[in-house]
């Protein structure tokens, strides 16, 4: 291979480079999402009166799901504002 056949795209198609992806806003917002679950679950097992059969459930099924849901909604927001800010 010369210098002209240098690295290539596979289908030869010439790629511009974009800005870089905010990265660190999305793992601040996965920590912040997980600090709050962390909160949630301190309080609701420390200063709520539910009873046992409805802080287990809540502990093991509902605060994941919810972290997990809120960490996606926050990730989604990040990557609009990124494909938006062009």
């Amino acid at each position: 291979m010369g210098k002209d056949e240098g690295a290539m795209t596979l289908v030869g198609r010439q790629e511009t480079h974009g800005r870089r992806y905010p990265s660190f806003a999305e793992r601040l917002s996965f920590l912040i999402t997980i600090v709050t679950a962390v909160l949630i679950g301190r309080w609701v097992w420390i200063e709520s009166d539910w009873s046992g059969s409805v802080l287990w459930p809540v502990t093991v099924c509902g605060l994941p799901l919810g972290a997990l849901l809120l960490g996606e909604m926050l990730a989604r927001v990040i990557q609009r504002i990124h494909v938006n800010g062009d």
